[in-house]
C-alpha cells in the first residue's frame, strides 16, 4: 500500500504520461546527435556515446566529472591494485570502464554489465580491441510473482571471483527485493579480504530531512523505509532510510568499513550527492 507523503504535480504524473515525455526528450536528443558528434570531433575529443545513450544512462552534465570523483575515491581509499578483476555493476556506456582502463594493468581484467541493451552494445564495440574488458547484458529474469520489482539476476563472474566491486548509482534505481539479491550477489562474487564500493540515497527518520519535508522523495510505502522521486516510475530513483539499508548489507553477510554522507535532497538545491559506502565480507 503506497502511501504519498507530497503531491508535486510533476513528479505526480501517471505513468503514460511520464512515458511520452521520455520518449519526446529522447527524440529530441536523436536529432542533436549529430551536432554533438560533429562538434565532438572539432573539439578534437575521444569518441563519444550518442547523445541520447548519455543522457539515458545519467546526467549529461555531471557525466564525465562523477567518473573522475569516483576514480578519486577508489585511488583514495586504495581499493584497486593493477593485476585486479573489477566487476562493474551498472556500467552504462563504459564511462568507469575508461578509467579502470587507464588504472589496470595487463594482468589486469574488467567485467561490466547492464540492463542497457544499447549501452552494452556501444561498450562492446568502444572495447573491442581490448581483450581485458568483457560486457555483459543483465537480462532479469523473474522472481515469485514475477514484478518488476521482484527482479534477479546472477552476476557474470565466479563465486569470489572479483577483487573489487563497483555499484554506482545502481542501488538508487533498485527497489528492495533487488537490492536484497543484489547485495547478497555482492557478497558471494567479492574475493576474501577485497572491497566494494556502492553509491546509495540514505535519509535518517526524525531529521529535517524527514519524509513529510521532503519536496524531493516525495512518495514512499507504509514503513517509512523507502522513498522515490517520481510517483510512475519509482525505480528512477530510490532513497532508503540508512538504518534499514545497513541492516539490508548486514544480512547479506557484508559489513560497512567506510560510509561517506552525499549531500541529502533536503531541497532541490543540495541535490547534488549520494553516500559512498565501502563494503567488505
Amino acid at each position: 500500500m503506497e502511501r504519498v507523503f507530497i503531491r508535486p504535480p510533476i513528479t505526480a504524473m501517471p505513468r503514460g504520461v511520464h512515458r511520452c515525455l521520455q520518449l519526446a526528450r529522447s527524440g529530441v536528443l536523436r536529432l542533436l546527435t549529430p551536432a554533438d558528434a560533429l562538434l565532438a570531433v572539432l573539439r578534437g575529443n575521444p569518441p563519444l556515446p550518442p547523445l541520447w545513450l548519455r543522457r539515458h544512462v545519467g546526467s549529461l552534465r555531471h557525466l564525465s566529472s562523477a567518473s573522475r570523483q569516483m576514480r578519486e575515491v577508489v585511488a583514495g581509499n586504495g581499493l584497486l591494485r593493477p593485476g585486479d578483476r573489477v566487476l562493474d555493476i551498472g556500467c552504462g556506456t563504459g564511462a568507469m570502464a575508461f578509467e579502470f582502463q587507464r588504472l589496470l594493468a595487463g594482468d589486469g581484467s574488467y567485467v561490466g554489465f547492464d540492463v542497457n541493451r544499447d549501452a552494452i552494445r556501444w561498450c562492446r564495440k568502444a572495447f573491442r580491441s581490448d581483450t581485458r574488458f568483457r560486457f555483459e547484458l543483465a537480462e532479469m529474469s523473474p522472481s515469485g510473482n514475477g514484478a518488476v520489482d521482484r527482479r534477479i539476476y546472477e552476476f557474470p563472474i565466479a563465486t569470489g571471483g572479483a577483487d573489487f566491486i563497483l555499484a554506482k548509482s545502481v542501488f538508487t534505481h533498485l527497489l528492495e527485493p533487488t537490492v536484497r539479491s543484489y547485495l547478497l550477489e555482492v557478497r558471494r562474487t567479492l574475493a576474501p579480504g577485497r572491497r566494494a564500493l556502492v553509491t546509495a540515497f540514505l535519509f535518517a527518520r526524525g531529521s529535517r530531512t524527514d519524509h513529510r519535508t521532503s519536496p524531493i522523495f516525495a512518495f514512499g510505502d507504509d514503513r517509512g523505509l523507502v522513498r522515490w522521486r517520481w510517483k510512475a516510475r519509482p525505480e528512477s530513483a530510490v532513497a532508503y532510510e540508512r538504518e534499514h539499508f545497513l541492516g539490508l548489507v548486514a544480512e547479506a553477510g557484508l559489513r560497512v568499513e567506510w560510509l561517506c554522507p552525499g549531500f541529502w535532497p533536503g531541497d532541490a538545491a543540495h541535490y547534488t550527492g549520494q553516500d559512498i559506502l565501502i563494503l567488505a565480507a
